[in-house]
């Protein structure tokens, strides 16, 4: 066998390694995630819900988005997690005030595009009307989403809202890549889970 040959075989093994350990990562990372919210939706009747992680560490959810039109069901962290990280979930920026409070608004960010952790690659089939509902301390809050818009990638956001009405913003990057994907939602009810 000739050395260029040995080589060609040497780095299609290597990519089909790489391709396969990155997959079966994700996947693991998936089905976890899942055990996540599938623990948090029951057994949330306690305070806290704490859940083993693959890297042995205690996690807990601090609440869960479902967005049923695109099929999302995701938890994240509270502001202070380091798992509260756009490069793993989705995101709670520190802005954010919660559900329970007179003008709360919930400010939640993820990745688009296309991977795993494109958490929000479907944001933008969302339409006004739509719902998103956060489940958090045993109450559902469900929002209409009622505007979508896009604005300059740099950083900040602008949201107008009247503070006595309570909001969920959903951001991400859009398919324009210089601007910035912005949905809103207002409160619509919340009831107590059963």
């Amino acid at each position: 066998m000739n050395v260029g040959k040995t080589l060609s075989i040497l780095i299609i093994f290597l990519s089909i390694t790489v391709f396969c350990s990155y997959h079966i990562y994700y996947y693991v990372i998936d089905k976890s995630n899942d055990n996540l919210v599938r623990d948090y939706n029951t057994i949330n009747k306690e305070d806290e819900v704490k859940v083993s992680k693959i890297d042995k560490e205690e996690e807990t959810y601090l609440a869960i988005l479902e967005i049923p039109k695109i099929k999302l069901v995701e938890g994240f962290y509270n502001i202070d997690s380091n798992k509260n990280n756009v490069n793993r979930h989705v995101t709670l920026l520190k802005e954010s005030i919660m559900p329970g409070n007179d003008g709360s608004i919930i400010y939640l960010a993820a990745h688009s595009g296309s991977g795993y952790i494109a958490y929000f690659k479907d944001l933008d089939k969302l339409s006004i009307g739509d719902i998103a509902i956060i489940k958090y301390q045993n109450k559902t809050y469900s929002y209409s989403i009622n505007d979508i818009y896009e604005t300059i990638k740099n950083g900040t956001i602008t949201v107008n809202h009247n503070i006595h009405e309570n909001y969920l913003v959903l951001t991400t990057c859009s398919k324009n890549k210089n601007q910035q994907l912005v949905i809103t939602g207002k409160l619509i009810n919340n009831d107590i889970l059963s």
